[in-house]
């Protein structure tokens, strides 16, 4: 008999988004990074301000049981803070947390985070960091070599937004992150998605691979046009299936309601991993995460929920924790909080695009 294939109406149905915490007025809460310490215990790192109403970004974590299928969390703590001087004195943001070994500065840590950081107000010269801990709580120790990642002019948006996952559950990993293209000729700037793959397990002699741009063919906004670029990507690994998943930014931004630089849709996009590493063939659309998922007209800054390692725990479902917002002329910002919602995946991979 044939098997049923499962349609986007299949994916859309229960289980229903819901807030994982909420926050006093004047915080905003977003860019979450959610890691799967065990199947009923997760961690998530997120962006908030921690004074009401001033917008300085710090590093946030609460630590969450899966209760009757719905996770709850505990208070807030800060995990990493910018530094009074320096390439991260003015935001840290965006962080992405995986489980590895890694030895630096005589001592053996456990865990990496990468994060964003900007030394200019107005979002200017971002530029990627990271820290090392041996608990996933923390302290992190910020690494002496930072930024990693760094850029070079000072009047761009820069790098940043970057998500990891590890390919040997030890010191090598993955690495995308946003980056600026300046387009001379068109007087133009855009956001594209790059990667590299670094070993850091001695990261006192770290090993940096090359930039590659990531290839963006099939990746299609929802309203058939293709996307012109693809940026704040979160990525994971499906080793089951050995194939990738990207969430990004849902293009085109609409600009006919406030807050017109926010995306309305968060998309979800798969890959066969040997294409990903080929930079070839093209990415499958599977889910639009919208008003229809959440509630809201703003759904951006998103983060796949995955293990410890950056992968999936579930080559059948697939969590996100998706940064909500409402429309506002002012004030917006003290709207952003983060939804949990989940999707139901085909059983099959790639060979059967169309169950897509």
């Amino acid at each position: 008999m044939e098997k049923e294939k499962k349609t986007a109406q299949d994916m859309r149905q229960e289980p229903p988004s819901y807030l994982l915490f909420d926050d006093e007025d004047g915080i905003y809460n977003y860019c979450p990074s959610p890691v799967c310490v065990d199947e009923t215990t997760m961690v998530i790192f997120y962006c908030a301000n921690t004074w009401p109403g001033l917008v300085i970004d710090d590093i946030y974590a609460r630590k969450g049981k899966l209760e009757d299928g719905r996770w709850t969390f505990g208070d807030k703590f800060r995990v990493l803070q910018p530094e009074r001087t320096g390439w991260d004195c003015i935001h840290v943001c965006d962080p992405d947390v995986i489980r590895g070994e890694f030895h630096y500065r005589g001592e053996d840590y456990s865990w990496l985070m990468v994060y964003l950081g900007c030394d200019i107000h107005h979002c200017y010269h971002n530029q990627i960091g990271i820290a090392f801990a041996k608990s996933i709580e923390g302290p992190y120790v910020k690494y002496e070599g930072n930024p990693i990642v760094g850029y070079d002019e000072v009047f761009h948006w820069g790098n940043g937004q970057a998500s990891l996952l590890s390919l040997d559950g030890k010191g090598k990993i993955r690495m995308l992150y946003s980056q600026t293209v300046h387009e001379y000729e068109r007087r133009l700037q855009l956001c594209r998605t790059f990667w590299r793959d670094l070993d850091l397990s001695d990261a006192d002699h770290p090993i940096i691979g090359e930039e590659v741009a990531m290839h963006e063919g099939g990746l299609m906004n929802r309203d058939g046009s293709k996307a012109e670029a693809a940026f704040n990507p979160t990525i994971a690994w499906d080793r089951e299936r050995d194939l990738i998943y990207l969430s990004r930014e849902g293009t085109p931004f609409d600009k006919t309601r406030s807050p017109d630089f926010i995306a309305p849709y968060t998309q979800l996009a798969v890959i066969s991993r040997s294409d990903f590493e080929r930079n070839e063939g093209g990415w499958t659309v599977v889910h639009n995460f919208g008003a229809e998922d959440t509630g809201f007209e703003r759904n951006h800054n998103a983060g796949i929920i995955k293990n410890a390692y950056g992968w999936l725990q579930d080559s059948c479902r697939l969590p996100m924790a998706l940064t909500v917002s409402e429309l506002k002329d002012r004030d917006f910002l003290w709207t952003y909080r983060i939804y949990h919602r989940e999707l139901l995946l085909p059983d099959s991979g790639l060979s059967g695009r169309e169950e897509w």
